[in-house]
């Protein structure tokens, strides 16, 4: 028998009940798999609902969409969706999109590296298997819908052979069900070397989260404010507004562990900012209560309305002309026709499995339509629905109603203590809000420290505050030079500092710069150069290779490797450490010594290949650069805030964007020449509205040391630098 999670008797009285087909295809597994085949029924995938997942240590993973479609009764439009025939405007997502979205999100969200390890060898994307089984249909009326109708189309024909397993009620037998279990490596003579023990747990560990223990979490003294809002059962809607470092997160957290218990319901946790997961995550864990982890879910607003339209059914349909579309209109699209069509998922109401609790962090960056959709289509009746913001960090410039934030939720709670940074940066914070928030904004009104309040960080010192000005410098280099002389000559542990920026092409830079220089990991939000090279190099086929890489190839001797794996992996790196080398002369030179020559090469040979095929490799970078691969850079950049975790170990590089909510020891604030910036993170009609919001919440991320590192912008040098004195 196989290893049903949840067991066959627990599924049966399960508050939303599973459908004929889920039950029949769970008894067969049951009955013809082994105890090594783990099969779990509608697991927790934090936002994802697929059906059935079946993993075996060792071998790999299957994700099956069931569907008790009477197949009779639909016909495929264009994209090959559903159409109920006698409806023609009941249009439901084809099951096959459904289930390999369910896949691919495993990759580029879900499982630790394992995107990572997909970009450096493709296999990887072996370990994960996708089927769909149609309950009310056998395997010729799947084939006469979904096969035949597209025999002269070879592509769809492959497609299919490498990435989906169609399986019809007949299927459901011994010899026709192990044949699919081979064919996907999930029974083998032996064990994959690809899905290794760390991944299978990371698998486990995702499917089936552990409980909670007390003992796991820390003794937090609440103040009197913050107990009555973690505790209060009586007002099921609330807004709770408060100044920076007030403990709005904290608050949170606990509320929702609470809100659970009262409720032994579902907890929704939205946030705008994806990398705040894991610290919502790690705060919800310091709080010291028993609670199960798979009542909990934690995205934020896109990644979780992208899971719904999914798990509905809903077809995403892209205009023909959508890669002539610019990037706003791009983003326009998706927002009028599906993150804030209200009306879409009002439509399928019947169908959405709603949420006891709804808790919105950052909710100064959620517009209105959105506050909607969540409170009136996915909040069960008398639900608990509970926002938190600071309309001071509104740095997408979003609409408001006189100097607050505009929400769906009348009165406010307000939090006036600071306790997460030190003197210095709290009262730069004061005084940049009285100088460029007065108009704007109503201004906070930080209380004294009091006793016995919840963040005794054990420090009583007054901070550090430092700011820099630089002109006709390299950039690069000054930082490079600022930071790591101040870490060392102060001793200060890589995992303390924080480098946030605005562009991510200065960060990224840097980022290789300090790498190659110190010797040292880091920890970034965005794709390095070694991702992007390694990434157009997976574009060029193997029978199909260039003349140059076939000559870098058999420079660094890996022409007789069956996969190019390993070769395009030590190209990557060669690219990266020559393109600091080209830019910074000798300061790179030993660093490319040492990578020639550990790729069995040398530096002289490397060079000489590179100034050969100096033309050819321009043109490679520009076909399969940055420019190209837009929709991997974001996929990646996704993939690393949702896995950001602070306590890394290394140093933090970011922007102030995807730093917002979070907050470091020792930050170092750069500000550079807004003219000259082009990859800005948010559109270009809101980059000078908002850059006073950006800067503040950059300001405010630190808890104690704060130096700020301005690049040519002399608007903003004469604003710092007279706030700046008034503080020091």
């Amino acid at each position: 028998m196989a290893t049903l999670i949840p067991s066959y008797e627990k599924v049966l009285t399960m508050k939303v009940k599973a459908e004929e087909g889920e039950l029949y295809l769970l008894k067969f597994l049951d009955k013809e798999l082994d105890s090594s085949f783990e099969v779990y029924f509608n697991p927790y995938m934090n936002g994802d609902r697929p059906d059935i997942v079946i993993m075996r240590k060792g071998f790999g993973v299957m994700v099956i969409e069931v569907k008790d479609y009477n197949l009779d009764l639909y016909e495929l439009d264009d994209r090959k969706n559903f159409v109920i025939k006698n409806n023609k405007a009941k249009t439901y997502k084809s099951p096959i999109s459904q289930v390999l979205k369910y896949k691919d999100n495993l990759y580029e969200l879900h499982i630790e590296k394992l995107l990572e390890k997909k970009i450096k060898d493709i296999r990887n994307f072996n370990i994960v298997s996708s089927a769909v089984y149609f309950h009310k249909a056998n395997s010729e009326q799947i084939k006469e819908m979904l096969v035949t109708p597209f025999e002269e189309n070879r592509k769809y024909k492959d497609f299919l052979k490498y990435n989906i397993d169609l399986i019809g009620r007949d299927n459901l037998n011994e010899l026709d069900f192990n044949k699919i279990l081979k064919k996907r490596y999930l029974k083998a003579d032996k064990t994959s070397f690809l899905f290794t023990n760390d991944i299978y747990n990371s698998f486990k560990r995702f499917l089936k989260p552990t409980k909670h223990l007390k003992e796991e979490g820390k003794e937090i003294p609440y103040s009197k404010k913050q107990m009555e809002i973690i505790y209060d059962s009586t007002r099921k809607e609330q807004r709770i507004k408060g100044v920076v470092g007030s403990g709005k997160t904290t608050i949170l957290a606990a509320r929702a562990v609470q809100a659970h218990k009262r409720t032994n319901g579902n907890v929704l946790i939205l946030t705008y900012n994806i990398t705040l997961r894991n610290y919502i995550k790690d705060k919800i864990s310091d709080v010291r209560e028993d609670f199960p982890w798979g009542n909990f879910v934690i995205s934020n607003y896109h990644l979780f309305i992208s899971s719904q339209l999914n798990n509905l059914g809903i077809p995403v349909e892209i205009p023909k002309d959508f890669n002539q579309l610019s990037n706003e209109d791009r983003d326009a699209f998706f927002e009028n026709k599906y993150y804030s069509n209200k009306k879409l998922f009002i439509e399928r109401k019947d169908d959405i499995i709603p949420y006891d609790v709804i808790l919105i962090d950052e909710i100064q960056d959620y517009k209105r339509a959105w506050m909607e959709i969540i409170k009136e289509c996915f909040l069960s009746e008398n639900g608990e629905y509970v926002l938190f913001g600071d309309v001071k960090q509104n740095i997408y410039n979003n609409t408001t109603d006189g100097k607050d934030v505009s929400t769906n939720v009348r009165g406010v709670t307000e939090l006036k203590n600071c306790f997460r940074s030190d003197f210095k940066i709290k009262d730069l914070a004061i005084h940049y809000q009285r100088d460029i928030f007065k108009v704007k904004y109503e201004i906070d009104s930080f209380n004294a420290k009091q006793n016995n309040l919840e963040f005794d960080f054990g420090r009583n010192h007054q901070g550090t505050l430092n700011y820099i000005h630089l002109t006709n410098t390299d950039n690069v280099t000054s930082l490079y030079n600022i930071i790591h002389a101040n870490a060392i000559n102060k001793d200060v542990p890589p995992n303390d500092i924080t480098i946030l920026g605005h562009s991510i092409s200065l960060l990224k830079k840097f980022d290789a710069y300090y790498r190659y220089s110190s010797n040292e990991k880091t920890n970034t939000m965005f794709e390095t150069f070694e991702m992007v090279y390694r990434m157009g190099l997976n574009y060029i086929k193997k029978n199909n290779q260039p003349t140059w890489l076939k000559d870098g190839i058999r420079l660094i001797k890996r022409q007789n490797d069956y996969k190019t794996d390993n070769a395009f992996n030590q190209l990557s790196v060669l690219f990266t450490v020559y393109d600091l080398y080209n830019e910074y002369g000798d300061k790179f030179k030993d660093k490319l010594d040492f990578y020639s020559k550990k790729f069995k090469t040398t530096t002289k040979d490397y060079i000489a290949f590179r100034e050969k095929y100096e033309k050819e490799i321009k043109e490679f970078i520009k076909d399969f650069g940055p420019r190209k691969q837009t929709s991997n850079l974001q996929m990646i950049r996704k993939n690393k805030k949702i896995h950001f975790y602070m306590n890394s170990g290394t140093v933090k590089i970011s922007t102030v964007h995807s730093f917002k909510g979070w907050e470091s020891e020792t930050l170092f604030l750069i500000i550079e020449d807004l003219s000259r910036v082009t990859d800005y993170g948010i559109d270009k009609k809101n980059k000078l509205i908002a850059f006073d919001e950006i800067l503040y919440t950059g300001i405010t991320r630190s808890r104690a040391n704060l130096i700020i590192i301005n690049f040519g912008n002399e608007e903003y040098h004469n604003k710092l630098k007279t706030l700046i004195e008034t503080v020091k």
